[in-house]
């Protein structure tokens, strides 16, 4: 009898780490397929971007910034980004979450916004976007529903908070990068980190607000007021905003 007994709970013990392995494969794909569909990716182009100097912004000899920016390329590789967001996400995000978002990113909404996320985001469109602002944007705008839905878009998707962290750690992680990779710069002493972000965000949080208002008017202007709407509906689920979150903290993690 007691050998049956073990049997049975050998065999529940086997089936329930054969399950687990399965749910485990199958949450990592569901990870793998939101990741090409929600092209995160592309944020690696942002943190390289940010990090990155140029002579016009620091006196360094041209030797030195090519190679702090060579280490800004090894550092932050395209596995290595992957392979951080994922843990972050997997860690963020249910398997129902994910299913959530995989239909979203699948749906015919949710590849015209990344349509228009791409446009916005692509390198050959800065000074369009630019041009874009400083004509139709720059000036005080009459409120309108329009107003109302990008600033409800804005505060459910909290773009300006997030907006803040990524570029003070950008800019925080930049000044540690650069102190560590730059030999004449061992004498100078930074501020402890949450000090130092404290005071970059404080900083950049001035001009957050109306630089995101407007990237956020200029990404979405061509969604009709029904498609913002379903947009702010979907986003303001958990799916969505625990993929922000976790977005944002696989970023700051790895800055």
């Amino acid at each position: 009898m007691k050998d049956k007994k073990g049997l049975i709970i050998g065999l529940a013990a086997a089936f329930l780490i054969t399950v687990s392995q399965a749910y485990g494969i199958g949450k990592m794909v569901l990870l793998d397929e939101l990741y090409e569909k929600a092209e995160i990716g592309r944020y690696l182009q942002w943190i390289r971007s940010s990090m990155q100097l140029s002579a016009a912004d620091y006196a360094l000899a041209s030797d030195e910034l090519d190679a702090f920016n060579q280490v800004v390329k090894v550092r932050y590789r395209a596995n290595f980004f992957k392979t951080s967001m994922m843990n972050t996400l997997d860690e963020a995000l249910t398997v129902k979450e994910l299913l959530e978002l995989v239909a979203w990113y699948d749906s015919p909404l949710g590849q015209k916004i990344q349509r228009l996320e791409a446009d916005f985001n692509n390198p050959a469109n800065t000074s369009k976007v630019q041009a874009y602002i400083n004509e139709r944007l720059s000036k005080e705008l009459p409120r309108s529903s329009r107003t109302d839905l990008i600033e409800e878009l804005m505060e459910v998707l909290d773009v300006v908070e997030h907006g803040t962290d990524l570029a003070a750690s950008a800019s925080v992680g930049g000044l540690r990068m650069l102190k560590e990779v730059m030999p004449t710069l061992n004498g100078i002493i930074l501020p402890q980190s949450h000090i130092l972000m404290e005071r970059e965000k404080a900083i950049i949080r001035r001009t957050m607000a109306e630089r995101m208002k407007d990237i956020t008017f200029y990404t979405y202007r061509g969604l009709s007021d029904q498609e913002v709407r379903r947009y702010i509906d979907f986003s303001g689920g958990m799916a969505m905003q625990n993929l922000q979150r976790g977005q944002v903290q696989a970023i700051k993690n790895i800055l």
